[in-house]
């Protein structure tokens, strides 16, 4: 497919655009014409069945890819405290050697915070409205909004055209 819409589904309106925006850069990265939905939909709060087709008439347009967020997961993992012995080679002769051939070292446990977030993309073709590829993404700790949908935009787009439904570059 060489012209997809593009369509994100986000409650706030900011991050619906920013992820379209990047996708569709994204997938222009590997040669498809990508529109993002809200060049061409007047309404992006209720898309109708109707308001796509209307859209989408007349403007080539050969798929339409949606995306969701479908969840937020934090975890937080602690990891124990250890103790390592390693070898001290300070001590002069045998026994000064061995007596002092090892020190201890401790260090303190700690916990580490992961953000996982997970979206979910359909891929529809335009003419029949029958869905033609789908896949599970998620970035771990993203440090914005716009770094983690840059990343899993890329992802996807190099995904479609891996799979035979964009063109690969």
């Amino acid at each position: 497919m060489e012209q997809i819409l593009v369509i994100g589904i986000a409650e706030n309106d900011i991050n619906r655009r920013s992820f379209e925006d990047n996708f569709a850069t994204a997938l222009k990265e590997q040669g498809v014409d990508a529109v993002p939905s809200y060049h061409i939909l007047p309404n992006p709060d209720r898309l109708s069945k109707e308001s796509i087709q209307q859209a989408i008439r007349g403007r080539g347009i050969q798929g339409v890819v949606v995306t969701q967020l479908v969840g937020v997961d934090e975890r937080e993992e602690y990891i124990p405290p250890k103790t390592y012995v390693s070898p001290n080679y300070y001590g002069r002769g045998m026994y000064g050697y061995y007596g002092r051939g090892y020190e201890v070292t401790h260090t303190p446990g700690y916990t580490i915070n992961t953000t996982i977030v997970r979206l979910e993309t359909h891929l529809y073709d335009a003419s029949s409205a029958e869905l033609v590829w789908a896949a599970h993404s998620g970035t771990f700790n993203p440090k914005s909004i716009d770094d983690g949908v840059g990343s899993v935009t890329k992802k996807l787009s190099k995904r479609l055209a891996a799979d035979g439904f964009t063109p690969e570059k």
